[in-house]
């Protein structure tokens, strides 16, 4: 094959694998893990806009219901001397799946708890929180993922309310 070819081929190649059919679809004891990256905001006196690193981890209890545990940090920064604010999150739920093949969209609520740190405030919060998400299966053990989540403070919101997180990445399937 002539050199000027094999770019183009090979990148012929992997949209076929792609978009190619698979017979991928939700099994009960699956287990997923999913790095993602976003932006998060929060209202308040020390609320932002900034980045946001979450790591989720999903088991199926069958082919619609899972338990999800995600860990995630995020940043805001805002005018002030309270800027810039640093928070970790650990949130636990149950999720519910539409298994429709290649495009499995989802929800869930949970519980969660935020630890928030900037140059003069520190305070944790538990949350209650909701997710809705979009995993699109490439194969049977990878998909891309976009995920939102909201996080409703019990505690100190004088400081930061509304916890909102938009995030992307890839997610990593296996059956058990």
């Amino acid at each position: 094959m002539p050199t000027s070819l094999r770019v183009p081929w090979c990148a012929l190649s992997l949209a076929g694998a792609l978009a190619a059919p698979t017979p991928a679809r939700a099994a009960d004891h699956d287990l997923t893990l999913s790095p993602r990256l976003g932006v998060a905001a929060s209202s308040g006196p020390v609320g932002g806009v900034g980045p946001a690193v979450e790591f989720g981890v999903q088991y199926g209890l069958n082919d619609a219901f899972s338990l999800y545990g995600v860990a995630a940090y995020d940043a805001a920064f805002f005018a002030g001397t309270r800027s810039p604010r640093h928070g970790a999150a650990l949130a636990f739920g149950a999720l519910y799946a539409f298994d429709v093949l290649r495009f499995v969209p989802y929800f869930g609520v949970g519980v969660r708890g935020d630890l928030f740190v900037g140059p003069r405030d520190g305070w944790v919060t538990p949350s209650a929180e909701a997710r809705v998400g979009l995993r699109w299966l490439l194969r049977r053990d990878f998909a891309l993922s976009l995920e939102a989540a909201y996080g409703f403070p019990f505690v100190a919101r004088d400081l930061a309310t509304d916890l909102f997180s938009i995030t992307a990445g890839v997610t990593f399937l296996r059956t058990l």
